[in-house]
């Protein structure tokens, strides 16, 4: 039985020599690479087809599948972008060479499509989005310009047709896979967003980077894959910072960035569900409330292991509370002293040392006179330096 393979191989073998722009026979080497493209296109999918009546097993189809997706990408990757681009202004001469190139990128398009929506269990839609899937998009958003720069109007009805061609265009991508964010719906998302980001910048005006995302939310996009998208991006963000207390706060910072958010009313993607807003808002408080859960859990656990320090214990120091906080602070700034978790460097500090004055000493004074150290106790900082140089010259020179 034939596989996809051989008409894949004979696809990439024809595309190998492209017609040059400079080259008298362009237009015949482009017919011929035209005829001989379509037909190992066609002979693709047909060759799938067979392959499904065969009752091959889904392991070789899973392969099959995979294999094409990878080199069709990386050939899309390799098209020459002026194929993509065809001068409509001019008169059109049907026998020009580059339309017949910018022909072959839609049927590659369609091709990419025909696998990703007929063998969607195989398809691996988080890979990298083909250049030429990409730049075809992109062409198909720009005519709905005009409805963006009405909606910067900010009435009802222009709002609602820029939602409806939204909504139009979102949901041409996956009809058959609902519910499902990857890389082809995120670059409709990215290239509509630049659209946005080219008129304001065309009017003089600035934008923020986030702005269709707050278009979203105004528009009350409460499909479920933009929910998952929005979690997804959220989730990726807590996991680069370096401690609770700050995913704590970057939590707090997007729950009041949402409620200032204001909201079309009686606009929904899915009018039997919540608002977005509110289901984000449900999905931040339940991840507040498991970081501060386990945030007691660990303070509960440093605790007990502090107590194994002897009865009572205390390193008396005559620096004052903001003196022994800027000294950790300059250790850390050094890189003398290191520690992941720096709550339990204040946690310990605070069992472990008395300071001048009888100051009352707790992790959370520390802490904000680590974070906070005045030019004065910067200052006494730079007299205990050439303090603890002189100690070490008199060391020295009594060895």
């Amino acid at each position: 039985m034939r596989t996809p393979l051989l008409p894949l191989q004979r696809l990439l073998d024809c595309m190998q020599h492209p017609p040059r722009p400079d080259d008298p026979s362009a237009y015949e080497i482009a017919s011929t690479l035209h005829k001989q493209s379509l037909a190992a296109i066609e002979e693709i999918t047909l060759e799938f087809e067979e392959c499904l009546a065969a009752g091959i097993s889904e392991q070789t189809l899973h392969k099959y599948v995979s294999t094409c997706q990878e080199k069709l990408t990386a050939l899309c990757n390799d098209v020459p972008f002026s194929w993509l681009e065809v001068e409509t202004s001019a008169p059109v001469e049907y026998d020009e060479w580059r339309y017949l190139c910018n022909d072959i990128c839609h049927q590659l398009e369609d091709l990419i499509l025909y696998l990703m929506l007929t063998y969607a269990r195989f398809y691996n839609k988080m890979a990298v989005t083909p250049n030429v899937y990409r730049e075809l998009m992109r062409q198909r958003i720009a005519p709905g310009l005009s409805v963006i720069r009405s909606w910067f109007a900010e009435t009802d009805e222009t709002c609602r047709e820029l939602q409806l061609m939204i909504l139009g265009l979102y949901d041409a991508f996956l009809p058959e896979v609902p519910n499902k964010m990857n890389y082809y719906q995120l670059d409709f998302l990215r290239e509509l967003q630049q659209a946005l980001l080219k008129y304001w910048s065309q009017e003089d005006n600035t934008m923020e980077h986030g702005l269709l995302q707050q278009l979203l939310f105004s528009l009350n996009f409460n499909s479920t894959d933009y929910y998952h998208y929005c979690t997804s991006y959220i989730s990726q963000q807590l996991l680069e910072l370096p401690d609770t207390h700050t995913q704590l706060d970057l939590l707090s910072f997007i729950h009041k960035t949402l409620c200032q958010i204001p909201v079309k009313q009686g606009l929904a993607y899915s009018h039997d569900a919540p608002s977005i807003i509110a289901l984000l808002k449900e999905w931040l408080l339940v991840e507040s409330k498991y970081l501060q859960s386990g945030m007691k859990r660990h303070s509960s656990k440093s605790v007990q292991q502090f107590k194994t320090l002897p009865e009572n214990f205390k390193l008396q120091t005559s620096l004052t509370l903001p003196e022994l906080a800027a000294l950790f602070r300059i250790l850390k700034e050094a890189g003398i002293i290191e520690n992941r978790n720096m709550q339990d460097v204040f946690r310990l500090l605070a069992l472990c040392f008395s300071v001048q004055k009888k100051e009352a000493f707790e992790g959370n004074s520390f802490q904000s006179n680590y974070y906070h150290i005045s030019g004065e106790t910067l200052k006494k900082m730079e007299d205990l330096a050439h303090s603890l140089v002189r100690k070490t010259y008199q060391l020295r020179k009594g060895l």
